[in-house]
């Protein structure tokens, strides 16, 4: 029997390039309900509720991304090259393929976010991985083959662009999940942070509210017995004012409204000490769009009041001023203070500010208090 054996090259090499566009096809009709779904969904503005793809579009995360991708470049290098300049000049190869793949990626990530962030978790995942197969793959080929046409010799064959395409491909898509989930668990431990910073200033602002409270009233009570018309004045005056504090929801308010709710806590105490309290405010208007944490200076001039003025028998002035320098708002508070006739504080108000502070601010806010020349001043410095 004579077996003829029929042998077109032609038809290999047909195989060989139809072989990619079915690979590019499956891709497609994997990814294509999802995507009709997901488009579905953006017209109908849905709201993202679960977002678990991080933002790829700041600095740091892009810095942090290329420094990982160049460390595996190196270790790669390393596990087959010797030390020669060979190796500095395919080191060089690698790195150049593999930041332009990198960079290229991450700006889709970056555009893509709120298109991923749609999709569950899982669609989500299994999106992201075909599309960073397919387009690192698709770029590895276009890097061939521009290398041919311009005959760079980065590569001797086809096989050696599509162990390229392989080792790429992969790569890439290991490197990209793992960037995902670094980010993802990075980004579920800040928000966890912050709703704990959150619900601790949250009790130290309800803690101070109460303290605020029973403090009125007591100035009220003891108005009561010497002038009821006065006293009904401070219980307009202070229900006003108790509106608005436990109506305001925000951790931060303005300075304009915090300065209101301080006249206004002095004309209350002003209706009991008469003459002997006194008070200058001094802040430039530029001032009262600014910014602060809600409570923070009223506690200060309540202290001011109680500790300051109404030991006296003559009572005394309170110096409040609002100032700027060096991009920090400065508040002071200064009343007249006597050793021997000033009550002991507690120092409640002074730490519950103090850890408001550090919880907004970091160690960029501070309070500091001094004692001079009978003198006691409260200094609160915000960063702008």
């Amino acid at each position: 029997m004579i077996r003829v054996k029929l042998d077109f090259p032609s038809l290999r090499i047909l195989s060989r390039s139809s072989t990619k566009y079915v690979f590019y096809i499956g891709i497609w009709v994997t990814i294509h309900p999802i995507l009709v779904e997901t488009y579905v969904n953006m017209s109908k503005k849905q709201q993202l509720k679960n977002i678990w793809l991080t933002d790829f579009c700041e600095s740091l995360r892009v810095f942090i991304s290329i420094v990982i991708i160049q460390i595996v470049v190196v270790i790669y290098a390393l596990s087959f090259l010797s030390f020669d300049m060979e190796f500095l000049r395919k080191l060089s190869i690698l790195t150049l393929l593999a930041q332009l793949v990198g960079l290229i990626l991450l700006i889709l990530l970056c555009k893509l976010r709120n298109f991923f962030n749609r999709l569950e978790v899982v669609k989500g995942v299994v999106v992201l991985s075909l599309l960073v197969v397919a387009f690192t793959s698709f770029l590895a080929q276009v890097i061939g083959y521009l290398d041919m046409q311009l005959t760079f010799v980065l590569f001797t064959s086809q096989d050696a662009i599509n162990y390229l395409n392989i080792k790429l491909s992969l790569s890439a898509m290991v490197i990209c999940l793992a960037l995902v989930r670094y980010f993802y668990i990075q980004d579920q431990w800040h928000r966890q942070v912050q709703k704990l910073s959150e619900a601790r200033l949250n009790a130290l602002q309800a803690r101070i509210k109460p303290h605020f409270l029973f403090n009125s009233l007591n100035s009220i009570a003891s108005l009561i017995s010497i002038d009821s018309h006065r006293a009904e004045l401070a219980i307009t005056d202070f229900s006003s004012l108790m509106r608005k504090t436990f109506t305001h929801k925000d951790t931060d308010i303005n300075v304009k409204e915090e300065l209101e709710w301080v006249k206004q806590y002095l004309a209350i105490e002003k209706l009991r000490l008469d003459t002997r309290l006194s008070y200058n405010i001094e802040c430039d208007a530029s001032l009262f769009t600014k910014q602060i944490p809600i409570l923070c200076l009223q506690p200060l001039v309540e202290n001011a009041v109680l500790h300051g003025i109404a030991p006296l028998e003559n009572g005394g002035n309170i110096d409040i001023s609002i100032d700027s320098r060096d991009n920090v708002l400065i508040m002071q508070v200064c009343n007249p203070y006597i050793y021997n006739k000033s009550p002991k504080s507690n120092g409640m108000a002074l730490k519950n500010i103090a850890e408001r502070l550090l919880l907004q601010y970091g160690t960029t806010a501070f309070i500091q208090v001094e004692k001079d020349d009978g003198l006691y001043c409260v200094k609160i410095g915000i960063p702008l």
